[in-house]
């Protein structure tokens, strides 16, 4: 299986033409330098961009959110002090306590959007970038190039992190809640995947893959 080109491009000739993601006017693609922003003719929404060390970048964020998700996963998010009984509660443990309750769903959803597909995306952009870095090409890069731009509409651990604040808020005057390094490292997560997401180049990285292959 070949992999694709990043959506909206397409190659005719040596010529790269690409699709406004607004208007879907076709035009030619044209060379950026640094840190440049490319528009659209007819209605001026922004095509692409050329952003310096993308790849590098990219990856740099992306091991600092994996280092911050591990720890998130393994300390507990928040803990509960309430007549003399603590209860901590991890990512996987929140999970866990909604299925028992028979909040199947809720629980599903929880895991899936705030454990699985976040380690899914971290993983795959992981191995990509890392392959691409050291000058060669991942054996899955279809699958993995797929897999993270799937996944990545559906992590929703800033929903998560907003309920935990939420939940310290609400039981501030029942209990003493106690944030625990989970929550920390969840947002630090956070703030690295949002920051590789702001770094990420897809025709940087194809670019490179191109290089690659030649």
């Amino acid at each position: 299986m070949k992999a694709s080109a990043p959506e909206g491009a397409d190659e005719i000739g040596q010529r790269a033409i690409v699709a406004c993601p607004e208007c879907d006017l076709l035009q030619e693609e044209v060379e950026l330098g640094p840190r440049c922003v490319a528009q659209c003719a007819r209605c001026g929404a922004q095509l692409f961009r050329r952003i310096p060390g993308s790849i590098d970048r990219t990856l740099a964020f992306m091991v600092g959110a994996a280092i911050f998700f591990v720890i998130a996963n393994a300390f507990p998010v928040l803990s509960l002090e309430a007549q003399g009984l603590r209860t901590s509660a991890t990512l996987l443990a929140s999970a866990q306590a909604l299925y028992d309750d028979n909040e199947r769903l809720v629980a599903i959803l929880v895991f899936m959007t705030t454990v699985l597909l976040p380690g899914l995306e971290i993983g795959a952009m992981i191995y990509l970038l890392a392959f691409v870095r050291l000058g060669r090409i991942p054996r899955a890069l279809s699958f993995a190039y797929r897999l993270a731009e799937a996944v990545r509409p559906w992590t929703m651990m800033q929903v998560f992190l907003i309920g935990v604040i939420v939940s310290l808020v609400k039981l501030g005057h029942m209990a003493t809640v106690v944030p625990g390094i989970g929550v920390y490292a969840l947002a630090g997560a956070i703030v690295m995947i949002s920051a590789a997401v702001s770094m990420y180049d897809p025709r940087a990285f194809w670019g490179r893959v191109k290089e690659l292959r030649a």
